[in-house]
């Protein structure tokens, strides 16, 4: 895990001024109100000078708690209007423009979903997901203490012995502070404390909504910047060594 702080390498608001707005134009649908979902081949149009980094992230958590709906919302597409177990493994590509320092990347993010029940029933899909993966996401709910309790020992079973020490992200979805949640905000904070790493939050939405770049930015911009670090920590140990 890294000890640096989140926002420290990424402008965190960067999306909301007027260059992040401009270059994000191109990521629209111009048929629609929302943002684009790109094929394994295609990319915005976007200034060729701006470098493009690929990752693969393995989403890792219970049935039901909220996995594909989290993806669906960083792609910035409808959420489903009724819960379906996913089948198999599914994948999404997000592309997500981040300003590190004083230099625009484009992130790919092969982001990666499988039901538990799959999980369960064939044995090749967790290699397959955990393969060369860059990064595994944690997602648990604030209104389901079991889900809370068992993220360390699901952490720790999927990063040991993992050669790519992949980048671990925790995020809790169903968040709503006005009502009594099953995990408390003191709670999350002492697990990013213990992990060093950020609890990233995640609020309740209606079925068939639609998410918008300002609701998901935090977020996306913290897993990038997560990522980064990752390969900046490589980089800087292969230097070390050589």
């Amino acid at each position: 895990m890294s000890g640096m702080a989140s926002g420290s390498m990424i402008h965190m608001d960067w999306q909301s001024t007027a260059e992040g707005e401009t270059i994000l134009q191109n990521f629209y649908n111009p048929h629609s109100s929302g943002r684009k979902l790109f094929g394994l081949l295609e990319k915005p149009s976007i200034p060729i000078n701006i470098e493009e980094v690929s990752y693969k992230l393995f989403f890792v958590g219970k049935s039901g708690i909220g996995k594909s709906l989290t993806i669906a919302r960083f792609a910035g597409i409808n959420s489903p209007a009724s819960y379906f177990e996913t089948a198999g493994i599914q994948k999404i590509n997000i592309l997500w423009p981040v300003k590190i320092w004083e230099k625009i990347i484009l992130f790919k993010l092969q982001c990666w979903d499988v039901g538990e029940n799959s999980l369960k029933k064939y044995s090749h899909i967790l290699p397959s997901c955990k393969n060369r993966a860059d990064g595994i996401v944690f997602v648990f709910s604030f209104m389901d203490r079991a889900t809370f309790t068992e993220l360390i020992p699901s952490i720790n079973k999927m990063t040991k012995d993992d050669p790519s020490h992949p980048a671990v992200t925790v995020i809790g979805t169903r968040y709503n502070p006005a009502i009594n949640m099953e995990v408390s905000l003191a709670e999350a904070r002492e697990l990013e404390l213990k992990l060093r790493t950020p609890v990233l939050k995640m609020g309740v939405v209606s079925p068939g909504e639609r998410h918008e770049v300002h609701k998901v930015a935090p977020l996306l911009n913290i897993i990038c910047e997560q990522l980064w670090i990752r390969d900046q920590e490589y980089l800087l140990k292969q230097g070390l060594s050589s």
